[in-house]
């Protein structure tokens, strides 16, 4: 069954395709509108078109429904295979390119016969792309840049998109007879946001048997001419596969060489007497004399020392979590209502959540004007009369940082607010001198209680605008603030590389999903797993306190506002 996500995208594409190629306008726009509606159905669309009621969306009539129809049924359509066969093979490539849409890519066809992002590459570094119309040197210079960032991110894969693979070629490779049992490793299990490349560790009594069994699964896979045996692939999208099979003597000791970062394997080998073979993990680590080391943290960042002297953390676990502090709705830019999503925070035990909808600014997300603010504020309230003792709802917002650093709402409506959660969302080309004092100014506002994604970044499109990390954790800690881990798999911002810094000045680290909808309430659980990579512990995570815990926080927090604002 073709999912929502790749239906949405191929009308999307179909949009840009018809801008590209000279078509209509509004038919654009008309797939670009059903490209939406797709999106954000919460029903697979095959379930729509079975009961016909797919034209009962927003914007998509019969011949849009019969095209969807066709993508469900074969994955494709007409008019996108006509589209795509009317223009250069290598032209929707550069649709990739942060900056330039349809309008744009077209004129670099028709102009400057530009139709690869390699030729793009070729005009904007002879310097011909400035001399064009509505292009100029500082686009072509960040054309440059992000033909650079679009290279360096080709061979990677977000957490979310390879642990989605990842379990797909699990289950398969657990589902072979001559397989006993086989667990992921690499970049996942180490909880990276990003890898280049899935990690299977396999067991099997007779290794040779369980290498030709696996190699009927994926046509490219071949067996490696080195000491172990390893078999390698290419995923249809191209993501690399390996696998390793090994046998239970040596399980432990293949699975944890397959996990370690190269340079957390040397140290460990270097610094223990490991022994040859082992059939746990464990047994392999109370081999060599030191406590397990849990997979996210084996980087060689201090964790070797701190088994030694008996000083591992006690990493933060998806149970620690007692409430939701960061989360939108339909009065912003949610698909989900205030009542839907709360009730769905309930539903997964939480004890607190917080509302955080866009504030007034940021009109393109549906920001909340003073008196909407108001009106959610009221509503707000009778949900917890509902709720009483079993969910409590706190009045937030995700406040806009503007240009100046100074907060998007007056002062006597942020102090209407339980919860304020800072955040930029606009005029992101900014020096690192500029975009820090922009965030400090934010940071020092007595209002502010949490910063949300510092850096702005989205992982693999968005590189995100440059901070200087050590002043902005120092200025948390003197103001207490706390600094958001925005667990939306496009950002994982705050970098778990920070986290560690953060919590060593005092900082709470605040563990958000960011959810628009009810299904983006799980991002909570990838964003604890780069936590633990943090060595995040439930005592330094804002949002793994207790209700009682928590409100007394926010009361110290209002408090200083209100002594200020004296």
């Amino acid at each position: 069954m073709t999912a929502n996500k790749e239906i949405a995208r191929l009308l999307k594409e179909t949009a840009a395709l018809i801008e590209i190629t000279g078509g209509n306008v509004f038919r654009a726009r008309a797939f670009a509108s059903a490209s939406r509606a797709i999106g954000r159905l919460e029903k697979e669309a095959a379930t729509l078109t079975a009961n016909d009621s797919l034209e009962e969306l927003p914007g998509i009539g019969p011949g849009l429904a019969a095209q969807i129809g066709e993508i469900l049924e074969r994955g494709s359509f007409d008019l996108y295979e006509d589209l795509l066969g009317a223009i250069p093979p290598g032209l929707p490539g550069i649709l990739r390119i942060k900056g330039l849409g349809a309008k744009k890519v077209r004129r670099l066809w028709q102009e400057l016969e530009v139709t690869s992002v390699e030729e793009l590459e070729e005009v904007a570094a002879s310097g011909r792309l400035a001399d064009l119309s509505g292009f100029g040197s500082k686009m072509q210079e960040a054309i440059l840049e992000n033909i650079r960032l679009l290279k360096q991110y080709e061979g990677r894969r977000r957490y979310d998109q390879a642990m989605a693979e990842a379990l797909h070629c699990l289950e398969a490779i657990q589902g072979i007879d001559e397989v006993l049992e086989a667990h992921l490793a690499g970049g996942l299990r180490r909880s990276l946001d990003t890898v280049e490349d899935i990690v299977i560790v396999a067991v099997a009594a007779v290794p040779e048997q369980a290498c030709r069994a696996l190699a009927g699964w994926w046509k490219t896979l071949k067996e490696d001419a080195g000491e172990e045996r390893i078999l390698l692939a290419t995923l249809p999208d191209g993501l690399p596969l390996r696998i390793h099979v090994t046998t239970p003597a040596q399980y432990g000791a293949t699975l944890w060489k397959a996990t370690g970062s190269p340079a957390h394997v040397a140290a460990v080998r270097t610094r223990c007497d490991l022994p040859g073979g082992a059939p746990s993990e464990h047994a392999l680590f109370e081999a060599a004399g030191m406590p397990f080391i849990d997979p996210a943290i084996r980087e060689n960042m201090g964790e070797i020392e701190a088994a030694a002297k008996n000083e591992l953390p006690d990493l933060i676990k998806y149970e620690d979590i007692r409430g939701t502090l960061h989360n939108h709705s339909t009065w912003s830019d949610g698909m989900h209502t205030l009542r839907q999503m709360t009730d769905a925070a309930y539903a997964r035990g939480y004890a607190y959540y917080g509302v955080c909808d866009h504030s007034r600014s940021l009109v393109i997300a549906n920001g909340l004007g003073i008196e909407r603010v108001y009106e959610q504020q009221k509503e707000i309230r009778e949900l917890n009369k509902v709720y009483g003792n079993d969910l409590r709802v706190f009045s937030g917002t995700e406040c806009d940082i503007l240009a100046d650093g100074s907060l998007d709402y007056p002062n006597d409506v942020l102090a209407t607010f339980d919860l304020i959660v800072a955040a930029i969302h606009t005029r992101f080309e900014m020096s690192e001198k500029e975009a820090t004092e922009r965030l400090i100014r934010a940071i020092e506002n007595p209002y502010t209680m949490i910063l949300a994604h510092p850096t702005g970044r989205l992982l693999l499109r968005r590189k995100g605008y440059p901070i200087h990390h050590e002043k902005i954790i120092d200025a948390c800690a003197a103001n207490g603030v706390a600094l958001e881990l925005n667990a939306n798999p496009f950002r994982l911002d705050l970098d778990w590389r920070w986290i560690r810094h953060a919590t060593d000045r005092g900082v709470p680290i605040s563990i958000n999903p960011d959810a628009h909808a009810i299904d983006q309430l799980d991002y909570m659980k990838p964003g604890v797993s780069i936590a633990r990579k943090g060595w995040l512990t439930p005592e330094q995570c804002l949002n793994a306190k207790s209700l009682d815990e928590f409100s007394s926080w926010l009361d110290r927090k209002r408090s200083r506002h209100s002594y200020e604002t004296i």
